[in-house]
């Protein structure tokens, strides 16, 4: 509730007594989290295989030129290409890397909106599902028991879905993970028949995907959804919408560039590093 009027007043009176010493804090904290944020960016960057392959490859260029600059760049001029064909090579291997680098952002992006995608259908299948029993015919109990149910395995099917995306396709149990823990809610209070199944099956996502599924027309039956069957088939739309998500993200998760492709630009980067030298001196 609100404050009394002369409580409110000694309130503004120390905020503005006050406000001198604290106006700064806000700052210092954005300060805080943006020097930490830098930090972490660093480290990251610091532990990418792509920077310690860089790091190793400019090493191994400055000093192959330094050398051969001693050597009095005899060897550069025996063993070194026609700077006709080094410069052609080298905007070949720019387009390269150009496009390895737009095909590793474009399955950045794919995969970021196809997350966020899953997270907005699993709210909306089970946001409509929860709204539908508002016109139920059946009994308190058991719309109750149904909403209890929906909101358990659609957070457990959320984050089964996560858990496999992390995992490249497989869904470890809570021991065996060693990614991001993602909370469910309410999964022990399922019954013991559903956790056992569950937790025995090698297709859990799938799994928890047709118990909603059963469960939703269980409930049609029963009285619990008595809305037309024409709104009622929304549901099953962004839960089939959902789970396609779940598989483009999935693809991208275990289907990883050819190695072909992948061995032909490193290949392509080893000789334009190894040569590079060559004619810079």
């Amino acid at each position: 509730g609100l404050q009394p009027p002369e409580q409110q007043l000694q309130l503004s009176s120390a905020a503005s007594a006050g406000g001198s010493r604290d106006s700064a804090a806000p700052a210092v904290r954005a300060m805080y989290c943006s020097s930490n944020f830098f930090k972490k960016v660093f480290y990251d960057v610091l532990c990418t295989r792509a920077f310690c392959v860089a790091l190793v490859m400019s090493t191994f260029t400055g000093t192959a030129a330094f050398f051969l600059y001693q050597d009095g760049n005899t060897l550069s001029e025996s063993v070194g290409p026609d700077a006709v064909v080094f410069s052609v090579f080298l905007g070949f291997t720019s387009l390269v890397v150009a496009f390895r680098t737009t095909n590793a952002l474009n399955r950045y992006t794919d995969a970021a909106s196809h997350i966020h995608r899953l997270s907005a259908v699993w709210f909306d299948a089970a946001s409509t599902l929860l709204a539908f029993c508002r016109v139920a015919k059946a009994s308190p109990a058991d719309v109750e028991m149904f909403q209890n149910v929906t909101v358990r395995l659609v957070s457990t099917l959320n984050a089964f879905c996560l858990e496999s995306l992390q995992s490249n396709g497989h869904v470890h149990t809570i021991m065996g993970s060693k990614g991001f823990r993602f909370e469910i809610l309410g999964l022990i209070e399922l019954d013991d028949a559903t956790q056992k199944a569950i937790l025995v099956s090698d297709h859990k996502v799938e799994l928890v995907f047709q118990m909603i599924q059963n469960l939703v027309v269980d409930a049609q039956a029963s009285g619990v959804l008595s809305i037309a069957p024409p709104i009622l088939t929304r549901s099953f739309q962004e839960l089939g919408a959902g789970l396609t998500a779940y598989h483009e993200a999935k693809k991208l998760a275990c289907v990883p560039l050819p190695f072909a492709y992948k061995a032909l630009t490193g290949l392509i980067l080893l000789f334009a590093a190894a040569y590079l030298p060559l004619m810079m001196v």
